[in-house]
């Protein structure tokens, strides 16, 4: 017959217990963030849903190595937890960094432009202060998915795939920073 675990936690001498508890702290230290949205008993798309992303999303965070922590904040926050980054030095105790800039807040406009190769640029200026950002030529179909993970509409991305060469339409005004680098902007090279 089974046996229950607390039944069986129970019956283990306080060592024992204490020494399972920081074992278990240890392997929780050391899970992947797919690891531990799986331990919390979430799939890709619970986390979609939680955070209004397409689920693509969330396997690309999972599998990055280095993100905004803005992204990241959101993530584990999506999961009922909290993000903390600690400094730790030698001399004395963790610091708690609590302030890492008011990036998450800026604003772009984005535009879409059609090019005369059939491919589609993408560019982004800060409403106040930042870096204009760019993204790469893209074709039709890379487009679309990277306006879709912007959470653009489809018809809004029908109407801008039907521009004719040369042509421009505005997109939005209320991309952040952090979503635009996660759906691959990058700044503007200097001329």
């Amino acid at each position: 017959m089974a046996k229950n675990f607390k039944q069986l936690q129970d019956r283990m001498d306080p060592a024992s217990r204490d020494d399972n508890r920081r074992r278990v702290r240890e392997e929780l230290q050391r899970m992947t963030l797919d690891e531990l949205r799986s331990a919390k008993r979430l799939t890709q798309a619970d986390m979609a849903e939680i955070l209004d992303v397409p689920q693509s999303s969330i396997s690309r965070i999972e599998q990055r190595t280095d993100m905004y922590l803005s992204t990241l904040r959101n993530y584990v926050q999506a999961m009922g937890g909290v993000l903390q980054i600690q400094a730790i030095f030698p001399e004395g105790p963790p610091v708690v960094i609590k302030r890492f800039g008011e990036y998450e807040d800026r604003s772009y406009f984005v535009w879409a432009r059609a090019e005369s190769d059939g491919t589609y640029q993408l560019d982004a200026n800060p409403l106040d202060q930042g870096v204009p950002l760019t993204i790469k030529p893209l074709k039709a179909q890379a487009f679309a998915k990277v306006l879709r993970a912007l959470g653009v509409p489809e018809p809004n991305i029908r109407a801008i795939r039907d521009l004719r060469s040369g042509a421009k339409a505005a997109i939005s005004t209320r991309f952040s920073l952090p979503d635009l680098m996660e759906a691959g902007f990058e700044a503007t090279a200097d001329d």
